[in-house]
């Protein structure tokens, strides 16, 4: 099957790589999400950034000429305050990340204390522990998060990305931080995020959709690719991103179900 063969309810679409990379458009990004809508074809903006609210996405979104609404964007930060409500219902959930994070545990019923800062000396003994990127976190901030992990023997990562595609370099992702964490720790993570099969099916519940009829499209074997094959959806991935040796990106769990160059490539005819 290819994708043009199937009459799809929506389409999944990861941003970073795939869309965008950094503050510059994917050239034909925007047509490619017209073509979507022209069809009938509900673009869903799946993304592991956890650091926009969903309508700092869309406004992002828009501002490259993409069409977006905030309802039309589905976060790993509301991932992980859905999968800690279902955990531990409403709680004190102490936090390292933007707005995108704070907005999204407030949505979804927590008390959001951002740990390391005087909100935190306030509010000791928080229930829960969820870490997102903070790009000005300091040394001094990630060891209190590190004594708050210590102590529940549990924390949330929103995403693993290790690394960021930022125009013609990669940036250090918010995996890199939790690794620094899990490495202080010896605590594990749970990783809300693609790869993680939780998040596309957080999506396709939210949306109501089949996922005999949903196509994940993105840039990255590792963690798109991965997590919708395990979700049970279509892949494609876009060469437009990461990309990684084919000895690190050859196993079987990792082959999409189509390559292309970029979107630019897709729903043509």
């Amino acid at each position: 099957m290819r994708h043009g063969e199937q009459a799809w309810q929506a389409a999944l679409l990861d941003l970073d790589g795939t869309l965008y990379r950094g503050n510059e458009v994917v050239p034909g990004a925007p047509e490619f999400v017209e073509r979507l809508r022209q069809r009938g074809i509900r673009p869903v903006f799946l993304t592991n950034n956890s650091t926009r609210t969903p309508r700092q996405v869309a406004d992002k979104l828009k501002g490259m000429g993409i069409a977006a609404e905030p309802d039309e964007v589905c976060t790993s930060a509301e991932a992980s305050a859905h999968q800690l409500r279902e955990w531990i219902g409403p709680a004190e959930v102490g936090f390292v990340g933007l707005d995108g994070l704070r907005e999204a545990l407030v949505e979804y019923g927590h008390r959001a204390v951002e740990l390391g800062t005087p909100e935190h000396g306030d509010h000791s003994g928080v229930a829960a522990v969820v870490v997102g990127l903070d790009p000005e976190i300091t040394y001094r901030r990630l060891a209190v998060v590190c004594a708050e992990v210590l102590r529940l023997g549990a924390f949330v990562l929103t995403n693993g990305d290790v690394r960021l595609p930022a125009e013609d370099r990669f940036m250090p992702g918010n995996g890199a931080l939790g690794a620094f964490i899990e490495t202080a720790t010896g605590v594990r993570p749970y990783v809300a995020g693609k790869p993680n099969p939780d998040f596309v099916r957080f999506a396709l519940q939210r949306y109501g959709l089949d996922p005999d009829k949903v196509l994940l499209i993105g840039d990255n074997r590792r963690t798109d690719v991965l997590a919708g094959k395990l979700a049970g959806v279509y892949t494609v991935q876009v060469e437009s991103g990461v990309q990684y040796a084919e000895a690190e990106s050859s196993s079987a769990s990792l082959e999409p179900d189509e390559v292309h160059r970029s979107v630019a490539d897709l729903f043509l005819s």
